[in-house]
């Protein structure tokens, strides 16, 4: 499976205004073709993923608004299955994927969110095991391309199990701020150099409001 990083930043790596905040006021910032952008990305990819909280803050549709049809499979991951039962993707036409853990899943909710067409996945004792379900997603459902938009801590946990074939930063020429803020990637880290995740860059391309980075996974 190919796996892509997709997020929008600001010059110092931050995704928000302020911790817990919503990324939505970033977006202000495009214009409708930037906006269109985006969406047309999530056309060409078979499934997206975004973490709990991005649910809580922003309750996302995660669809591809330009182009009918092409809308993708959205996977939330939920160590708790602690998701807002009124989300949009919960409750519109779209097909979702809830991943959760064992010692984490709630059959009430469960059973709940079958009822509305909503599949379940069990992938992990505590923690989400993201490699079983990037194989579980490709072979029961037949993705093989992803795209994640998710925060800091989202991304820290598929960084860290070394699933990231590609990034994709549409970086806003603005400074943000806050040593609380909600970073590009979080989570634990590495403190030495030669476990740090490395990559190549494979285009940058000035637009009129922000500068497209991509890099791909060195080898």
């Amino acid at each position: 499976m190919k796996t892509s990083i997709f997020s929008q930043i600001s010059i110092d790596g931050k995704l928000t205004l302020g911790a817990g905040q919503s990324s939505k006021p970033l977006f202000s910032l495009f214009n409708n073709q930037d906006i269109e952008y985006i969406h047309k990305f999530r056309g060409k990819v078979d499934g997206i993923m975004v973490g709990k909280n991005t649910i809580s803050t922003d309750d996302p549709y995660l669809t591809n608004r330009f182009e009918e049809n092409k809308n993708p499979i959205r996977i939330i991951p939920t160590r708790r299955m602690d998701i807002p039962m009124d989300s949009h993707v919960l409750n519109d036409e779209g097909r979702t994927i809830i991943v959760t853990t064992e010692n984490g899943q709630d059959e009430y909710k469960i059973n709940m969110l079958r009822e509305r067409n909503v599949e379940c996945l069990i992938c992990g004792k505590d923690e989400v095991d993201f490699s079983l379900l990037n194989y579980r997603l490709e072979t029961e459902f037949g993705i093989t391309s992803l795209m994640v938009e998710g925060g800091g801590f989202l991304n820290w946990h598929v960084f860290k199990q070394d699933l990231v074939d590609e990034i994709i930063l549409m970086q806003l020429p603005i400074i943000i701020g806050g040593a609380s803020n909600i970073t590009l990637v979080d989570g634990a880290g590495y403190n030495e150099l030669e476990f740090a995740k490395r990559f190549k860059v494979a285009e940058v391309l000035p637009q009129d409001n922000y500068t497209l980075l991509r890099y791909l996974k060195a080898i």
